[in-house]
């Protein structure tokens, strides 16, 4: 295949073939380049992609990705680091059925149905999507303001805990 970022997944899986390398967030699609929680679109994210067959000779690919990401914070709003570093196991199946079969024997099992062409730009962004929290916060965002606002407001379930000690 002439695109190093197209790849087929039985040959792969077949031969144990190894692929890593890294893109900046900006050359993913959309998806990721304008995420609203990502502050930063010039970051890299590195990846490693290991191809094999589990002790079920299921055809399958080692995942491993790892980004120093900036997200803004949802409480202040301001940039925050965020290390991201996930790692997965996907599991390939011929078709649907095979592989609803499989997800409902496993839990825990990642799978998919095996495309022709596996576009890995595509599954390392899935994969950074999917590893991103749904709300980023700082522990201690250290502002003053939202600590005292928060600090000023009565607790609204007090008025109930005092009306069940009364019965």
């Amino acid at each position: 295949m002439l695109d190093p970022n197209l790849i087929d997944p039985e040959a792969f899986a077949g031969q144990a073939q190894t692929l890593s390398g890294s893109f900046r967030l900006n050359e993913l699609d959309g998806r990721l380049s304008s995420h609203e929680y990502l502050a930063d679109q010039s970051a890299a994210a590195a990846f490693s992609l290991r191809g094999g067959k589990d002790r079920w000779q299921r055809p399958y690919a080692d995942l491993s990705v790892q980004a120093e990401l900036s997200l803004y914070c949802q409480r202040c709003l301001q940039p925050m680091p965020y290390l991201l570093d996930e790692s997965v196991r996907i599991v390939w199946f011929a078709d649907e059925e095979k592989l609803d079969e499989a997800m409902l024997a496993d839990e825990e099992l990642e799978g998919m149905v095996m495309p022709e062409v596996l576009d890995v730009r595509g599954l390392v962004e899935d994969q950074i999507l999917m590893a991103m929290p749904l709300s980023p916060r700082h522990e201690d965002c250290g502002n003053e303001v939202l600590s005292q606002v928060n600090q000023d407001r009565p607790n609204p379930f007090a008025v109930l805990a005092g009306l069940k000690s009364n019965t």
